[in-house]
Order: structure tokens, then C-alpha cells, then sequence
């Protein structure tokens, strides 16, 4: 077993270790991964076709590594939607407010690469579209085991992860509408 030793050579003042009070709030985003992890989804990793307006949203921002999250939310398009609006009996506007926490994310993340937000490069954003979605995961993740309420698995969570961030990219929440860029 290794440890860690800490030496701490002078304190002045109180010290108070206990856990963040973020640590003590549930998530709305774990509540819909938990609804996820119990539906029965069978994935066919070999159909690699996506609707055309999906098709365009992935061509226009050049994703490339990160295609693969879309293809495994294709088969849980219909139960995110369900999920979401079983949140939102106990939440109000949970399914927006999810959302938002991962526009907020894909902001960050544009930050990271000097993207500006308000008016984006979007040869930056094709340059770095696989990274921005790899950085969004890590946001995700870290918020999401901060939360209290992770009544699930591993596996469970970082496929959930790719779903909810995947319903994002569809929604335009994350990456760039074509619609709405030259």
C-alpha cells in the first residue's frame, strides 16, 4: 500500500477539513444518466450513418475522434428525451438548465483554445473540435462526482457522459450550429 506523507511545519489560525458543500448536491445530469442506465439499448457499432442534420453539424465543426459519442447516442436519442422529462417532474426547467451547464462547459472550453465565445473562429473551433469535446468530458465528469446523488457505475457514468454530452452536440449546445455561422 503507498501513502502520503504530509508535513505541515507551522498553522495559524482554524484549520476545518470537511467535504465541499458541492459534494452534498444532487445533479440533475446524474438523475438523467441514472435514468439512462436503466433502459435496455442495444448499440450496432457498425452502423456508422448519421441523420443529415447531424451528418452537416459534424462535417461544419470537423469532428473526427469524437464522432464515435454520436453514433452511441443514436441509440439512446429517444430515451434521453424521457429521461429529461422524468427530471423535469422534480425539477423545474432541469432538462435547460442541464443545458446551460453544458454551453457554460463548451465556453470554458473555447477559453482554453482562445476561442472567443461571442464571435468564433471557426477554424480554431475545426482545428480543435476533438479537444474541446475531450475537455467538455473532463468538465463533466469532475461536476458530476461532486455530486451526491451517483447511484450507478463507472461504465455507467462515462457512457452517460458521452450520451448527455452527444444530445448537447445535437441540440447546438456544444460546437457550432451550420446554421448560424459562415
Amino acid at each position: 500500500m503507498t501513502r502520503t506523507l504530509v508535513q505541515i511545519q507551522e498553522m495559524n489560525g482554524d484549520f476545518n477539513y470537511s467535504e465541499p458543500p458541492e459534494s452534498k448536491v444532487d445533479s440533475i445530469i446524474n438523475d438523467v444518466i441514472s435514468e439512462l442506465s436503466q433502459v435496455q439499448v442495444t448499440i450496432d457499432i457498425k452502423d456508422r450513418t448519421f441523420p443529415s442534420k447531424v451528418s452537416k453539424k459534424i462535417k461544419h465543426n470537423q469532428l473526427r475522434n469524437n464522432r464515435s459519442i454520436v453514433l452511441k447516442y443514436k441509440s439512446y436519442s429517444s430515451h434521453i428525451e424521457s429521461a429529461y422529462g422524468t427530471v423535469e417532474k422534480n425539477v423545474v426547467n432541469g432538462k435547460q438548465t442541464a443545458l446551460l451547464i453544458l454551453h457554460d462547459m463548451y465556453e470554458k472550453a473555447l477559453h482554453k483554445f482562445n476561442i472567443d465565445v461571442w464571435e468564433p473562429d471557426m477554424d480554431a473551433i475545426k482545428q480543435h473540435a476533438d479537444e474541446i469535446i475531450d475537455d467538455i468530458r473532463t468538465q463533466l465528469t469532475k461536476f458530476l462526482y461532486k455530486s451526491s446523488n451517483i447511484n450507478f457505475t463507472k461504465e455507467q457514468m462515462a457512457l452517460g457522459v458521452d450520451i448527455v454530452i452527444a444530445h448537447a452536440f445535437v441540440e447546438c449546445y456544444v460546437l457550432e450550429n451550420p446554421n448560424d455561422t459562415d
